[in-house]
């Protein structure tokens, strides 16, 4: 697969972006390393992380972007990257009480940096949103920072679709460059959302779709495997009572028939083919998926190299219905 332009960007992009929420914790930086190795050697060149990532667990903050510094420093190798982080998330303490002010985003945006051992992100998203926060006020901020270099562009995730749409005007009437992603709740599964515990979480629906469709914005998907569900069912391997909570339903259930039937018939392990669905969206859509071993990234780097059937593309973009329970 070729890389893909991020429109209204300079960023050329793996259609296959790591996760990195489990570096420095899950995986030790040996491993993270290794996994990273991996990764660009496959190809892929986007590494997404966080501010918060690992936070919950004591000890240092800020863990995973230490992790990926410390391995750029070590490699020389900051040019092959497209690094993106999040900044603006709550206190875990507090996850109600929002930080998405000018001074909570410049802030979290210096300590990055500072954990990276960069000067400049290239793609900086604001992990939450503040609706009591006008957005003339975050995008003052946010292209503050790209006139300092601090940023090349900025995002969101976890922002509702009207909230998006208000960026989206304000940056057309003051000449801004506005959001250029979206990170969502997605993935091929149907979500049963009264089962997230993280009630801040915002899931790409039907609406969101179209926005993405008609105004051709990139979107990134966070949990894009739905955490393997459909390729665990498919390997026999036990559901865990959380995960079948979230994903249990007859929707899900028709789209794995589905995804058995094609995988028969075309030889593609459902976990490609869960990743595929991104390959077959009208507008830029990049899965971003975390490993939690070195044989899982394995099973997943094929689809940054594979050329795969037009017709299986097709019929995995036709799938799902976004039935949110």
């Amino acid at each position: 697969m070729n890389k893909i332009l991020m429109p209204g960007t300079a960023l050329e992009v793996s259609p296959l972006g790591l996760g990195t929420v489990q570096f420095g914790a899950n995986l030790s930086p040996q491993e993270a390393e290794r996994q990273m190795d991996a990764f660009l050697d496959a190809g892929g060149n986007l590494i997404d992380t966080a501010h918060v990532y690992n936070d919950w667990i004591p000890g240092p903050r800020g863990r995973s972007e230490i992790v990926i510094g410390d391995y750029m420093k070590k490699r020389g190798n900051r040019s092959r990257i497209v690094l993106s982080t999040k900044g603006a998330h709550p206190r875990l303490e507090s996850m109600h009480t929002p930080r998405c002010t000018p001074e909570d985003i410049e802030s979290d945006l210096i300590h990055s940096l500072r954990n990276l051992q960069i000067e400049t992100i290239d793609l900086y998203f604001l992990h939450r949103d503040d609706p009591a926060v006008p957005v003339a006020d975050i995008a003052g901020c946010l292209e503050d920072q790209v006139k300092k270099g601090r940023i090349r562009y900025y995002g969101c995730s976890n922002w509702t679709l009207k909230r998006m749409k208000d960026m989206a005007h304000h940056a057309r009437q003051h000449g801004a460059a506005g959001f250029v992603c979206n990170q969502a709740l997605w993935s091929l599964a149907d979500i049963n959302m009264p089962a997230v515990a993280d009630t801040t979480l915002v899931p790409m629906d039907k609406e969101m779709w179209a926005y993405h469709q008609g105004s051709g914005l990139a979107a990134m998907a966070y949990t894009s495997t739905a955490g393997g569900y459909f390729a665990k069912r498919a390997a026999g391997k036990d559901i865990a009572p959380a995960q079948q909570r979230m994903y249990g339903n007859a929707s899900n259930g028709r789209i794995y028939e589905n995804l058995q039937s094609l995988s028969q018939q075309h030889h593609i392990p459902v976990l490609l083919l869960t990743l595929l669905y991104f390959a077959a969206q009208p507008f830029a859509a990049i899965p971003l998926t975390a490993f939690s071993n070195q044989q899982q990234l394995e099973e997943a780097l094929p689809y940054l190299t594979g050329q795969y059937p037009a017709d299986v593309v097709s019929a995995l973009g036709a799938l799902k219905q976004f039935v949110y329970g």
